[in-house]
């Protein structure tokens, strides 16, 4: 008898707790799920995980489908929002509470697909440099142009990090850049689905609070994009941090990391 192919991807979490002399301050909070953009790895969580556990939080960095290197997508898996949020959610359940989760451009719409799916899962929403809005539409066709050729050539490679970063120094170069490395199996169908974002409906059914955190110099979602998302509900926030682009959690992790702090704890409920 054949067997359906597995619909969720064992995905690798690095798991990490604040030092026992902060987490006595903070007994009884919610891990905090932290989830990549396109052709990124965790490494660019690294100054934005440091604030957060500095402030006693429990920090779970989850790569997502194919993300973590030597991983292997289950026979038949088919990259999706919808399929890596539902991974994600195997993650998230082995937290006996609901959890926090915070996406970054790409793991901003897995984000939003997760908590749609589970909501019994999430907690919170933080959505950084990601709102459901069509993107710019040059650096679309661009990265299109690149996704049918079937490889991503070194020139696009470099508009992108400049888009995402700005200006590094070669040694961030180099380590921020090595999600290009991973198979086109998982960039090409991941770099779609980010493309194509969730569908409109999806953000109308998360329940969980929402806050979106923009760079005001983000060159690829607008600030005005930003306003026109939060303003349709009132489960929505908003944050602008000023001098920072599209990655807020490298340019100023320590600014989105209080960003962050605050929100959680206005959204957080009393106990049953």
């Amino acid at each position: 008898m054949l067997q359906e192919p597995p619909a969720v991807a064992a995905l690798h979490a690095d798991m990490r707790l604040p030092a026992a002399a902060v987490k006595a301050d903070f007994p009884s909070q919610p891990p905090v799920l932290l989830l990549h953009g396109w052709a990124s790895t965790s490494a660019y969580w690294e100054p934005l995980a440091t604030e957060l556990l500095d402030a006693g939080r429990t920090v779970w960095i989850v790569d997502l489908p194919g993300y973590h290197r030597g991983d292997m997508l289950p026979p038949g898996f088919q990259w999706t929002l919808e399929s890596a949020a539902d991974s994600v959610a195997a993650v998230a359940a082995r937290n006996a509470a609901p959890v926090h989760i915070a996406g970054h451009s790409m793991g901003g719409s897995v984000a939003l697909a997760l908590a749609a799916r589970h909501p019994g899962l999430v907690a919170s929403v933080a959505l950084i440099g990601m709102v459901p809005a069509p993107p710019n539409e040059g650096f679309k066709s661009m990265l299109e142009s690149q996704l049918r050729q079937g490889f991503i050539d070194d020139a696009t490679r470099a508009k992108c990090m400049k888009a995402w970063f700005g200006a590094l120094s070669p040694e961030d170069n180099r380590l921020l850049s090595r999600g290009f490395e991973l198979p086109f199996e998982v960039l090409g169908p991941s770099g779609l689905a980010a493309m194509a974002g969730v569908a409109a409906d999806v953000p109308e059914k998360v329940t969980a609070p929402t806050l979106v955190i923009a760079g005001v110099g983000d060159r690829l979602r607008s600030l005005d994009q930003a306003e026109a998302f939060v303003a349709a509900s009132p489960l929505r926030r908003l944050v602008a941090i000023p001098d920072a682009g599209h990655s807020v959690h490298w340019e100023q992790p320590h600014a989105c990391a209080v960003a962050l702090g605050a929100f959680w704890n206005e959204s957080r409920q009393p106990p049953a």
